[in-house]
């Protein structure tokens, strides 16, 4: 659980112009990252690139594992907690964002409407985090899980 959660709400005008965007993020916290690798599926790219060999025994990870069968490969919930799998999950989110454009007192009035406004939004645009391999809001610890999607519009708002 993070120590602190957070969101950060803009909104500004100008002109015919309106602009909005939520920050979202959350500190304090860590998560096992443990992929249920070997016979059932592949290891991260930088996991394997940098594991143990015989050939490579200097190295930043150790040997590859087949799921947590290995017992140094124990994770959160198997009752050996390996403090190797944990990552920070800090992180900062775009969530949503919109700029919108207001063209009724330029054309709206003269065809008969009360608003005419455009608009591009977006939803989920970027995530600044440490972890780099996952969602740091995602439920699972071994990657199993449907991750947010990135989201674009584009639309227009009309009053009659």
């Amino acid at each position: 659980m993070p120590t602190f959660t957070g969101g950060l709400g803009l909104t500004a005008a100008y002109k015919n112009f309106d602009f909005s965007a939520l920050f979202q993020g959350a500190s304090g916290a860590v998560r096992y990252v443990f992929t249920e690798s070997g016979e059932i599926g592949n290891f991260l790219q930088s996991y394997a690139e940098k594991r143990w060999t015989p050939e490579n025994p200097d190295t930043e990870h150790p040997r590859t594992y087949n799921r947590s069968d290995e017992y140094w490969a124990a994770f959160a919930g198997s009752g050996n907690q390996n403090t190797y799998f944990l990552r920070n999950s800090d992180y900062v989110r775009l969530k949503t964002i919109e700029i919108g454009y207001d063209f009724t007192t330029l054309i709206g009035e003269q065809i008969g409407l009360q608003n005419l406004r455009a608009y591009v939004s977006g939803q989920n645009i970027f995530t600044i985090d440490k972890l780099n391999v996952m969602d740091p809001e995602a439920s699972s610890t071994t990657g199993q899980y449907y991750p947010q999607k990135r989201v674009f519009n584009i639309g227009v708002s009309l009053t009659f």
